[in-house]
């Protein structure tokens, strides 16, 4: 028999609403910063889910600043959205962005 330390699953802090798949990729962001100019710069990506895309990125962007995201391959959409995650690491940003939700007509 289980005791009930195993039957129970760990809470869950993470907010995210599915999986995330790993991908390997580029893009160039920009950064709308409030009281300051919009921050251009290149990103690298780590991993995308239903909703977003985690990225690696040189500077620290506070959650909450609005982005938009224009990938380095074509095919893919230019997309928009904000930051909700920036977790510094050695020598860089993990950041978690949040894609707006198109309106369907």
């Amino acid at each position: 028999m289980e005791s009930v330390e195993q039957t129970l699953s760990p809470l869950r802090f993470d907010r995210r609403r599915g999986l995330r798949e790993p991908i390997s990729g580029t893009a160039v962001a920009v950064f709308q910063r409030p009281g300051r100019p919009p921050l251009l710069t290149s990103v690298r990506v780590a991993d995308h889910g239903p909703g977003g895309l985690g990225v690696y990125c040189d500077a620290e962007i506070k959650p909450g600043t609005f982005f938009n995201l224009y990938p380095d391959d074509p095919s893919q959409p230019r997309r928009t959205g904000r930051v909700v995650r920036c977790q510094k690491l050695s020598t860089s940003f993990r950041l978690g962005l949040q894609f707006q939700q198109s309106l369907a007509a």
